[in-house]
């Protein structure tokens, strides 16, 4: 049992681990630059080679199918993991060890009680709401709203989208998962089986704020009353007597963790998942927040980066070719791309640094898609 939980903790360290490089940019010349590009480039052709091309062939057909196709698996795994673990942090936590504790109460299992039910409740609104899909009838509409984002270098006017037969809205994208358009799109997210967008996309920050907070709550809440069990039998003072020798001793930090375990495995398991969790998603809330207060999104932000990384490699091209350039009209050419390569960059529309709250404040007055079509009939009838 005990190396089951360790293996369970392990897997959930390893995949917050992987879920938070996914945020990181992969051109990003840092650490976490290297390590994205090494767990995401590098590890998967070191595995073909080592498995070999049918084996590899086998894993590539699971990842597409989890990450790449429209399935409920992950909900149902949501609903078992979120409420389960709530349920079992009820019973063998709240109300089990915080009733005669000196550090936790009831009041903390009401107030944490209250946290979950809104955690589920915003996974509810975030799977429930759509992202804001792109249609032939209010596609003029979106790139009406969002004219001022071509560049003609990350978006370009007049862009079609071959597969839905509409003019793409700067700020769009063509989701191969839901097979639809976009506005304002950050990523497609398995957790709620849909794109997250410009009209869904502050039910998705909700969604990882509470649950963030849940876990966060649920960790503190924990130690707290691990450390109320301590105080309450004064384990510091506890004597060990060795059954070899007959002395007494002081009970050492490590004797006391693990009489904490014997007794409260399953709890102290809970309060661990609980920090793993907390931290991660703490993390995540803490980058879309950061791209609130710059106006973009995770595309966005991967598309720039993208482009930029473009233009820096050609420019240092370029410029070495001009270094060896011998002849007038060659010199005049490479010259010439140099410029315009430049001209691109410049006309690459950068984050607008707006700030946390008026981010926020745009976010979450972004009407719905239902919202959305009430106001657009009232126009008509008006």
């Amino acid at each position: 049992m005990l190396y089951l939980a360790i293996l369970t903790l392990l897997l959930l360290l390893v995949g917050a681990s992987l879920y938070l490089l996914v945020c990181v940019d992969p051109n990003s010349p840092g650490l976490l630059g290297e390590m994205n590009r090494f767990v995401f480039f590098t590890l998967p052709e070191l595995i073909k080679k080592i498995c070999g091309d049918k084996i590899f062939g086998v894993f590539k057909i699971g990842i597409k199918y989890f990450f790449f196709t429209n399935h409920p698996i992950v909900q149902i795994f949501y609903v078992i993991f979120a409420v389960g673990g709530y349920l079992i942090y009820l019973f063998f936590g709240c109300l089990t060890l915080f009733g005669n504790n000196p550090f936790v109460s009831h009041v903390d299992t009401v107030i944490g009680s209250i946290m979950a039910f809104f955690s589920f409740y915003s996974f509810f609104q975030a799977c429930k709401y759509r992202p804001g899909i792109i249609t032939k009838e209010n596609n003029q509409e979106y790139v009406n709203e969002f004219k001022e984002y071509y560049d003609n270098v990350v978006y370009l006017q007049d862009n079609q989208c071959s597969t839905c037969n509409i003019i793409k809205p700067a700020r769009s994208k063509h989701c191969r998962v839901c097979n639809v358009c976009v506005s304002k799109f950050d990523h497609h997210c398995v957790w709620i089986k849909q794109c997250v967008g410009q009209k869904n996309y502050k039910y998705f920050v909700k969604f990882i704020l509470f649950h963030a907070l849940l876990c966060d709550y649920g960790a503190y809440l924990g130690i707290r009353c691990i450390w109320g069990i301590v105080v309450k039998e004064n384990l510091f003072e506890a004597k060990i007597k060795d059954p070899y020798t007959g002395q007494t001793s002081q009970a050492s930090w490590a004797i006391i963790i693990m009489h904490l375990l014997n007794k409260n495995s399953i709890f102290i398991f809970l309060i661990i998942l609980c920090a793993i969790m907390g931290i991660s998603l703490t993390f995540f809330a803490i980058y879309h927040l950061h791209m609130i207060g710059e106006d973009t999104t995770s595309n966005e932000r991967m598309k720039r980066s993208q482009f930029l990384k473009f233009f820096r490699e050609e420019t240092e091209r370029i410029e070495k070719l001009l270094k060896d350039a011998k002849t007038p009209e060659e010199i005049k050419e490479l010259s010439d791309k140099l410029e315009k390569i430049k001209s691109c960059k410049n006309r690459t529309i950068s984050a607008k640094q707006i700030g946390i709250w008026k981010g926020l404040k745009k976010v979450y007055n972004e009407p719905d898609e239902s919202e959305q079509k009430i106001r657009i009939n009232n126009k008509k009838k008006q």
